[in-house]
């Protein structure tokens, strides 16, 4: 009996690879997909999923599919669509489907993308299961002849296209039951993927009852919450935890994780896992926006594991207006995060702002700032404004209200030549961002940027947390010294200034004032080497912090010397404190520098006991405290910090960003050197 070939479907989640893995986490998204038309077409259909370029390429040049599927984000767009491209001149017969958030929401625009993106054939919206599947079956009635079934106009879920200027989109509609969906890892479709340094992504819900304008997820159409089975949750999480052996991190891709009941089973479910095996070490997921008093319970069953925070935006009631936002109150906020900071001395908090935001002035960006440190949140995420398509933010409507200001930049760390049907094609991707409007210079955009570097740098990650303990114990804001550090830059030294510079300098001036521009720069050959070099187009504020915090000697001196300058000027700057903090300086350099060296310090003497200190969090003032007989302490690296710095490692120090990616997206207090008391050696004043 003779066999019939079964036809192939290809579907891809791309990353850029040209310097390092710039997306290392699992295709989840498409993968649902793949999940869904397995399950509802008939066996005449063999699906495979991609997430690297080369080896989609691999599979074209051997077996063109004849359905190609590509996700669309703002990260990965142009590697897509040149794939898609290419694959369309060398194999006209090859079907191409898109999908994902990067895409119009007004109907005139969705119209003009295609128009300007030829090589797409369909573009499904919203979740593509359904969208996919019926496509496929209306493709089969034409013989998966697209022009048979365009001819006809027929309307497909959730689709749109473009034939003969006639643009076609067809009704919306969600999944009702996400149980319908099976699981790519209990198929075993994402089996392949433990196999690389991918940080699994795992979903519980779909939809967010919000309707922030910066956002794609903030449109009617995914307003309605729905949840996959708790069964199906714990299944799954089960099966991810016996296989992945290269990355310590869990990725929760809910949009307001711990703000349903259903999310502490799921907490719980992973707090097993933990206590079997010992996997995952950081959970990572957005916090709810509303229940914080559940949120915390979540948090708390997770025993600081989830590096948990309340994403405001902006801390000005005007701003949130503008970009239809609530956050939950002053009070909630609060509590929220000093519970969370609580949970574990290792525990670690953030918030995130976004600067340039409509209605957004340097003033409420800096008071914003200085909400998230008087809270004492431990980590600041700091974002610039991007007009996402799909969003109403980047409606012309929202531009002309606020009198947006816009330049446009190549994404960092997506930017590559690839090598594809034998030859090589230079791509990058292009975001838009807002750099000024009716209420911000542009001058002021960048007097922001610099302030977002000082938090990103001396704040962030606990660094000089021990620092901030003794100020606030002594009833010093912060956030004053931190201004202070902003507005003296001579006090930086010859090093530090070069490092301020070159961040001022790309900041104002990698900017091109259209996309065309852009892409007509960037795509040229001696320019996209540059970028591919990491000369340009690098993510300015994680790279110029991996830069500081390479010369922490250096930065620990600067912080102290602002310290005592705000001290002075408050008269508050005693011999005990001076003696104090610059014990404390050494200390800090001992357990916080080059932490990917596993290599034992030995350092003192100290007068005080910092051990002791330690156990009060810092919290001391050094006028009250006694001082001890001199000490001398080892610094170490635990086996186990030594295992998680090396997956962390292993997943972002892979391009030249990656010492910024490390340091941002880790709890750096998980992996700070530990210290004792060195009995052996006979301590001396000098």
């Amino acid at each position: 009996m003779e066999t019939v070939a079964r036809r192939k479907l290809y579907f891809a989640d791309l990353t850029h690879t040209s310097q390092g893995i710039s997306a290392a986490t699992f295709p989840l998204g498409i993968s649902f997909v793949a999940a869904y038309a397995q399950q509802e077409l008939d066996d005449s259909y063999d699906p495979t999923i991609f997430k690297f370029p080369d080896r989609l390429e691999a599979a074209i040049t051997s077996e063109p599919p004849s359905i190609l599927c590509l996700s669309n984000y703002s990260w990965n767009f142009e590697l897509a669509y040149t794939v898609a491209r290419l694959t369309k001149a060398s194999h006209p017969e090859t079907i191409t489907v898109f999908g994902g958030p990067n895409f119009p929401i007004i109907e005139s625009e969705q119209r003009d993308f295609l128009s300007r993106h030829p090589a797409i054939d369909f573009y499904i919206s919203l979740e593509g299961e359904l969208g996919f599947v019926d496509l496929v079956n209306r493709l089969e009635g034409y013989d998966l002849d697209p022009i048979g079934l365009m001819e006809d106009g027929a309307r497909c879920l959730n689709t749109s296209y473009l034939y003969e200027n006639q643009f076609v989109t067809g009704p919306v509609e969600r999944i009702v039951d996400l149980n319908q969906i099976p699981s790519p890892y209990l198929s075993g479709a994402l089996d392949r993927f433990f196999d690389l340094p991918l940080a699994p992504m795992f979903e519980t819900t779909r939809g967010c009852p919000f309707s922030c304008s910066f956002c794609a997820d903030g449109i009617v159409a995914k307003s309605r919450v729905r949840r996959f089975s708790d069964g199906r949750i714990r299944e799954e999480l089960e099966y991810i935890a016996e296989r992945i052996t290269l990355s310590d991190e869990l990725i929760i891709t809910d949009l307001n994780f711990g703000m349903y009941k259903q999310d502490l089973e799921t907490s719980e479910a992973i707090a097993q896992l933990q206590a079997d095996h010992s996997w995952p070490v950081l959970v990572k997921a957005s916090a709810g926006k509303n229940k914080p008093e559940r949120v915390i319970e979540a948090a708390s069953i997770l025993k600081g594991s989830w590096m948990i925070g309340s994403a405001i935006q902006s801390s000005d009631p005007d701003v949130l207006k503008a970009i239809n936002r609530g956050n939950i109150s002053s009070e909630a906020f609060t509590r929220f995060i000093e519970y969370s900071n609580g949970l574990s001395k290792d525990a670690l908090t953030y918030t995130e702002i976004i600067l340039g935001l409509p209605g957004d002035t340097k003033e409420k960006h800096f008071e914003s700032l200085n909400y998230g440190v008087h809270n004492q949140v431990n980590s600041l995420r700091m974002y610039q404004a991007v007009m996402l398509m799909g969003t109403e933010m980047a409606t012309p409507e929202s531009r002309n209200t606020f009198e947006l200001q816009t330049r446009f930049r190549t994404i960092p760390g997506c930017v590559g030549i690839y090598s594809f049907f034998g030859e090589e094609h230079p791509v990058a991707e292009i975001e838009e961002i807002i750099v000024g409007g009716k209420t911000m210079s542009f001058d002021d955009y960048g007097d922001c940027r610099l302030m977002n570097l000082i938090i990103e740098t001396f704040y962030n990650n606990a660094l000089f947390e021990e620092v901030f303990a003794m100020l606030r114990t002594m009833g010093v804001p912060v956030f004053d010294v931190l201004c202070y550090l902003h507005g003296h830059e001579e006090l930086y030294s010859p090093k530090v200034s070069e490092i301020f510079d070159s961040f001022r300098d790309q900041t104002m001036n990698d900017l091109f004032a259209s996309y065309e521009d852009a892409k007509n720069i960037v795509l040229t050959d001696e320019i996209i080497e540059r970028y591919v070099d990491g000369e340009l187009g690098i993510n300015e504020l994680l790279v110029h912090k991996g830069l500081l915090y390479s010369e922490l000697g250096d930065i620990a001196g600067l912080l102290i010397l602002s310290v005592k300058e705000v001290l002075a000027r408050r008269g508050q700057l005693t011999e005990a404190v001076e003696l104090y903090l610059s014990q404390l300086r050494d200390l800090i350099v001992c357990r916080k520098s080059n932490i990917l060296d596993s290599e034992d310090v030995v350092s003192g003497p100290y007068t005080f006991d910092f051990e002791a200190i330690q156990q009060l969090e810092g919290y001391i003032d050094p006028n009250h405290y006694p001082a001890c007989e001199p000490i001398n302490y080892i610094f170490v690296h635990s086996v186990d910090q030594k295992s998680h710095i090396a997956k962390q490692s292993l997943l972002y120090c892979n391009s030249p960003i990656g010492l910024g990616r490390f340091i941002q997206r880790s709890n750096l207090k998980n992996m700070y050197r530990t210290f004792s008391r060195l009995e052996s050696v006979e301590s001396s004043v000098s």
